[in-house]
């Protein structure tokens, strides 16, 4: 695939390092490059960017694409209402997403550099291509790292706003995030055998902050020597796909979640929800949920945010909780006229 020039740019959590990539290639499949893919069909739908060259300030642009309206409140309390009723007062979870669409233009560079500077401890993003349109993001959610043979990952949800008091959390919240915590640990054993899981706390994310759980894994190199690499690149891959998306994003059954979701959102969540970053890029390897983001076009703006809803959901609390997630990235949106 050919297209004018398909771009990355990112700054890792805790770090001070800006790196940005370009192509006028792009790749379908997992490889040397920044990673992304959509909330739907990674493993299908899998895109690479290669590090060919370092892109021009005037590069890093948005490109013309189709943006959805914004998602009516009365829409998404009726979409919860459908979950709840699907759940029937039994343990489960669905994530109901929405959109805010703001029509301006804004600026890249800036939008960057302001999240970088607000959120240090996220995963700062922004990508470009043909295919997906153009994106920027402040993630907290580390999908997973990988150093040698050692993976890390963690549990993230429940939401709440950030307060300076060492608060217990809510039943909601606390089976919300167990929910994420089993699936992740099942699906790493599956892969990997050895688990290990860190002291759940609680983790700030700009406005709000989450119940996190770190977790980590051991994934053995195969017993041939020279089949290592291919062998170590597809069962990362296949970990990859079988994580994503994960319930902290669509629900604690993929199936009924990804059915209900098809049923009441009227967009597609595109992007929102998969994951990115880079693989091997300068030694890094790290891939992060797409969230607390938007799709940019060159006049629009659409930001995405969704909620974990399970039986004990208040739909007014779950709008709530969507507004201030948005507010990471509406916050720090810089107008191309500033």
């Amino acid at each position: 695939m050919n297209c004018s020039v398909n771009w990355f740019k990112y700054r890792l959590p805790n770090s001070t390092d800006i790196v940005s990539g370009a192509s006028h290639t792009l790749v379908k499949g997992f490889g040397k490059g920044f990673v992304v893919a959509p909330f739907l069909n990674p493993e299908k739908f899998l895109l690479n960017i290669p590090f060919d060259f370092i892109p021009e300030s005037h590069d890093i642009k948005a490109i013309n694409s189709s943006l959805p309206l914004s998602t009516p409140k009365s829409d998404y309390q009726l979409e919860i209402k459908a979950i709840k009723d699907k759940l029937d007062g039994n343990r489960g979870k669905i994530v109901a997403a929405r959109v805010i669409r703001l029509d301006i233009s804004i600026d890249l560079n800036a939008t960057f550099d302001s999240l970088c500077q607000s959120y240090p401890n996220a995963f700062v993003f922004s990508f470009s291509t043909s295919e997906t349109g153009t994106w920027i993001g402040a993630s907290p959610e580390l999908l997973l790292r990988k150093d040698k043979e050692f993976l890390t990952t963690m549990a993230l949800a429940g939401t709440r706003p950030c307060s300076d008091i060492d608060e217990q959390w809510d039943e909601k919240n606390l089976d919300e995030q167990a929910m994420v915590t089993e699936f992740i640990i099942d699906s790493l054993i599956k892969n990997c055998g050895t688990v290990t899981v860190g002291k759940t706390f609680t983790k700030k994310a700009g406005p709000i902050e989450h119940i996190c759980t770190p977790i980590a894994a051991f994934m053995p190199p195969s017993e041939l020597a020279d089949e290592y690499e291919d062998s170590y690149i597809n069962r990362l891959r296949q970990l990859l796909t079988e994580l994503s998306p994960t319930p902290a994003l669509c629900g604690s059954d993929r199936s009924q979640s990804l059915e209900l979701i098809r049923d009441y959102e009227k967009f597609s969540r595109e992007m929102y929800g998969g994951f990115c970053g880079p693989n091997d890029i300068e030694d890094n390897t790290a891939f992060f949920v797409n969230l607390r983001s938007a799709k940019v076009s060159k006049n629009a703006v659409a930001i995405y945010a969704g909620g974990g809803i399970t039986p004990l959901s208040n739909s007014d609390d779950e709008w709530n909780e969507t507004e201030m997630k948005s507010k990471t990235i509406i916050n720090h949106l810089k107008t191309s006229e500033e």
